[in-house]
């Protein structure tokens, strides 16, 4: 965790500490536009650093003993390998979506979230002026390993690789095999390590590129901090 979610998360100043509860719903009272700031700020980045934990925990489920424990009888490994792997991907490209989101709340560049791209924010004169436009370039930069990959997966077509096609292609085919009273066509327990190896070095892959992102991450919250504090006396002054 970065000082940065303590720092906004936690301000001291933010209405957050305002909010009651009426009639079972969480009300805020009417607040300053430093208040408003806060808030903003603390909810996009609070949706930044949650898309950066989904992913850990995307990733933590590639592993067989996950597999074994959500898997029903009856049900194939193949889907379910598939699944995690294109959720992964999904899961750890998002990242940078919401740091761009988390930047048009950090300068209160009144976009909507609709309207946010890459292109946009970092060539905005006022990230510029910040030289926070570099440190958005790095986290895209690493961002766009996968980005092919993403983007087939959700507009075009299922993940696809050769050894991950013909691996679930054998475990769907033994599935069936099974299925329909045959006797299975490989050594279940050969199959089950191709599999374990198959998913230790696919999470490996995935980890160590989650890695690059956060520490590009951590490097750009570094200097957004100053940033925000550099708003708020801003919106103080007014």
């Amino acid at each position: 965790m970065h000082k940065i979610e303590n720092a906004i998360t936690l301000d001291k100043e933010s209405p957050i500490y305002d909010f009651k509860i009426e009639e079972g719903e969480l009300v805020l009272s009417d607040t300053t536009e430093l208040g408003y700031y806060i808030i903003s700020c603390a909810k996009s980045l609070g949706a930044l650093t949650s898309s950066m934990n989904k992913a850990k925990l995307s990733l933590s489920l590639l592993d067989t003993k996950n597999l074994d424990f959500i898997i029903s009888d009856g049900q194939s490994k193949d889907a379910w390998i598939e699944m995690l792997i294109e959720n992964s991907i999904i899961r750890v490209q998002g990242i940078y979506d919401r740091t761009l989101i988390f930047t048009n709340k950090l300068f209160n560049l009144g976009i909507s979230n609709d309207s946010i791209n890459h292109a946009l924010i970092v060539t905005n004169d006022h990230v510029k002026n910040f030289n926070l436009d570099n440190k958005l370039k790095a986290i895209n930069k690493t961002c766009n390993e996968y980005r092919l990959v993403r983007n087939m997966v959700i507009h075009h077509d299922r993940y696809t690789e050769d050894l991950h096609d013909k691996l679930t292609m054998v475990i769907h085919a033994d599935h069936l095999s099974k299925e329909s009273g045959k006797e299975s066509f490989v050594d279940s327990k050969q199959l089950e390590k191709i599999i374990e190896n198959y998913l230790r070095d696919k999470k490996r892959e995935l980890d160590k590129y989650l890695g690059r992102i956060e520490q590009k991450l951590f490097n750009f919250f570094d200097m957004a901090l100053p940033i925000y504090n550099y708003y708020k006396e801003q919106f103080r002054s007014k």
